[in-house]
């Protein structure tokens, strides 16, 4: 009798992604894994998961071993999607939320282990041009919309949980977001703090940047094309892109900053980040450079961070080949 086939990893590129990207850490596997979500580049999204259980940890069928990303399922087919954000919410309960923008139109999509991805009633605005996603600890959901584009800056809007998964979105303060100049930003990001019921806001502008963290206290960061906010163990960190070959880590409020500098080559045109709950201090991010996605582990001053292309792997057990991404 012939021997089983041994298992066997195999590896592929991620799909081929345009726009945004999203990244969170999710309540999934023993530490939580990362979920990462992508914009395909002609229809619809992917989502891969990034295993962080210990080394060592068995590896089912079709999964990635720890310390690796799996292959990419895809969903929301239908439309081509321009960027895409995502979280783990407190809701559900641990429910993933998605929020992506295909043209003037935003679109929300809720994964529930009963039932993966289902579309839900989307915000009731047009999307801020570069998404923004945040949850607060009462369960709100917080986003960016534009009741007038090209009028009017982006506005904070914010979805009540009592009826989850059904929300309903209102205004809230600040009336208006605007960069140091007056002006409206290309971009604003949201970040909160585990125990904020208000979001930290960030507007970025060229020229410069504007942080409001949740307390209400207002500080200038350096200009930049791209950014990603979090809020760790060490409070707010801020990595900001000029577009060129390194990032700028900045904490709000205080003059450290540092310089991280990116591998690959060609213009940033994503960025994504988020603190990591079983490592305090570190903060796993996801960048493209060109049209190749980067995954970083940054541990903060004094380190180098780690750096990767991003690759699928999975565990094949019956020696038979798979495609690795699945539409």
């Amino acid at each position: 009798m012939a021997a089983a086939p041994s298992p066997s990893l195999t590896s592929a590129p991620p799909p081929p992604s345009r726009g945004g990207v999203g990244l969170a850490q999710g309540r999934y596997g023993e530490r939580g894994n990362l979920e990462l979500v992508l914009c395909d580049e002609d229809d619809g999204l992917w989502v891969l998961w990034h295993n962080t259980d210990p080394e060592g940890t068995g590896t089912p069928e079709g999964a990635p071993p720890p310390g690796e990303w799996s292959g990419g399922l895809h969903f929301a087919a239908g439309r081509r999607y321009d960027d895409i954000r995502v979280l783990q919410s407190r809701n559900g309960p641990d429910h993933l939320e998605v929020l992506a923008r295909s043209g003037d139109a935003a679109h929300r999509l809720r994964w529930s282990p009963e039932a993966a991805f289902t579309a839900e009633e989307p915000p009731p605005a047009r999307p801020f041009p570069a998404l923004a996603l945040a949850e607060t600890a009462d369960g709100a959901l917080w986003t960016v919309l534009s009741p007038d584009p090209g009028t009017a800056p982006g506005r904070l809007y914010r979805a009540d949980p009592a009826d989850y998964p059904d929300l309903v979105w209102a205004p809230a303060a600040p009336p208006a977001l605007t960069g140091p100049d007056g002006r409206p930003p290309h971009t604003v990001t949201l970040v909160a703090a585990p125990d904020a019921t208000h979001p930290a806001v960030l507007t970025l502008s060229r020229a410069s940047s504007h942080w409001t963290g949740a307390d209400g206290v207002v500080c200038t960061l350096p200009g930049a094309e791209h950014a990603a906010a979090v809020h760790g163990a060490g409070g707010p960190l801020v990595f900001l892109s000029d577009g060129g070959a390194d990032l700028v880590a900045v904490r709000p409020g205080t003059d450290r900053r540092r310089s991280l500098t990116l591998p690959g080559a060609g213009a940033v045109t994503a960025l994504a980040a988020t603190p990591v709950r079983h490592d305090p201090g570190r903060t796993d991010l996801v960048v493209r450079r060109g049209d190749t996605l980067w995954h970083l582990t940054d541990h903060g001053p004094g380190t180098e961070p780690v750096t990767r292309s991003l690759l699928s792997t999975v565990r094949r057990a019956d020696g038979r080949t798979r495609p690795v991404h699945r539409r």
